[in-house]
């Protein structure tokens, strides 16, 4: 009997490590480089990353691998996911931070990695061993790069195969499974397809639009639960990941611990992951209610009634955004010319 909820997840037996502490939003984001030697007709990266030798933090772009240690005491994270692009591309790069972040927060800090598996060989796989990696995840786009996945079987890390759920095509994730099952792999993990800006002419062209949530592909969903319900008793612990809950859920539960971790005082938070706080502009101290910064203070939305009766400010913008800083509305709560 499979376990979860299809709006969200399903598996049969246990989900992966590094999937537990995705649920808790405990997982840092590391995408080390859009660089990447496969170019899959479904591949969600958006264009700002994709093929490009470029890093991110979570959604915060990063020059330095220090930025992810710095990001990771932000929200406290217990983990790191290591993703692309495909990683082996810069393994010297994802070998210096997979130490980096072993060394400062622990052995017990949990870091995955995705790879296609076209150009990982014993000498990549050593490197990463020493390094720390915990679990490897391997996404075949061709079946010669499951000799990959073989070579892996024989070192310490977790070794699963993460591939999306491409809409009729039961065929190939059958198979999947079945190799798996004769390798004794440890896990798949089949994502609903997700369709992007980047890759929405190319689903379209197919036949698959947008039917589940945000971005789920029409026909993944279907695809994916007829295989999990056909492969329920397997050996090989079997979990289908909806678009949903990474784009609802998952994404959204690392918002709020980066907040609860590292928000300012004056900051308020909705239960959609966003910061919500008050701009103040004047030239008056409001040290007792905030923070100065250019032009005025960021002061705590629950105060502005207080501060507007004393000290008639120039102005009072609410301003909610991302905890990485992304601006998603400002608006004019009072204008001393207007309303003064």
């Amino acid at each position: 009997m499979l376990k979860g909820n299809p709006e969200i997840s399903l598996y049969n037996r246990d989900l992966p490590l590094g999937c537990k502490y995705c649920r808790l939003g405990s997982k840092l984001v590391v995408f080390i480089s859009g660089e990447c030697g496969d170019s899959c007709y479904y591949c969600p990266v958006s264009e700002e990353r994709f093929s490009k030798d470029v890093m991110y933090a979570n959604e915060k772009k990063t020059e330095s691998l220090q930025d992810f240690i710095y990001e990771a005491y932000r929200m406290n994270a217990l983990g790191a996911g290591i993703t692309g692009g495909d990683p082996i591309l810069h393994l010297d790069r994802v070998v210096r931070l997979i130490e980096l972040l072993k060394t400062e927060f622990g052995e017990n800090f949990h870091i995955h990695l995705y790879t296609s598996g076209r150009y990982v060989n014993y000498d990549v796989l050593f490197a990463l061993q020493r390094a720390g990696l915990d679990e490897i995840r391997f996404h075949p786009v061709r079946k010669e790069y499951l000799k990959a996945v073989e070579k892996a079987l024989n070192f310490s890390f977790d070794v699963g195969l993460e591939v999306p759920s491409i809409p009729r095509d039961e065929e190939y994730l059958n198979f999947l499974i079945k190799w798996a099952e004769d390798h004794k792999v440890k896990f798949i993990n089949i994502n609903e397809l997700e369709i992007t800006e980047r890759n929405f002419y190319n689903l379209n062209s197919k036949g698959i639009t947008i039917s589940h949530g945000l971005a789920g592909g029409k026909g993944s969903f279907e695809t994916a639960l007829k295989v999990l319900e056909a492969n329920v008793n397997s050996d090989v612990n079997l979990h289908y990941c909806s678009s949903v809950y990474k784009d609802v859920v998952e994404t959204r539960t690392r918002f709020l611990r980066t907040i609860r971790y590292y928000s300012k005082p004056y900051e308020k938070y909705s239960g959609e992951g966003t910061v919500i706080k008050a701009f103040v502009k004047t030239n008056l101290d409001l040290s007792d209610y905030g923070e100065r910064v250019t032009g005025g203070f960021y002061v705590s939305p629950d105060f502005i009634d207080e501060i507007i009766s004393k000290y008639n400010p120039d102005e009072v913008r609410i301003i909610e955004e991302l905890p990485y800083g992304l601006k998603i509305s400002e608006k004019l709560a009072y204008s001393k010319s207007k309303d003064g």
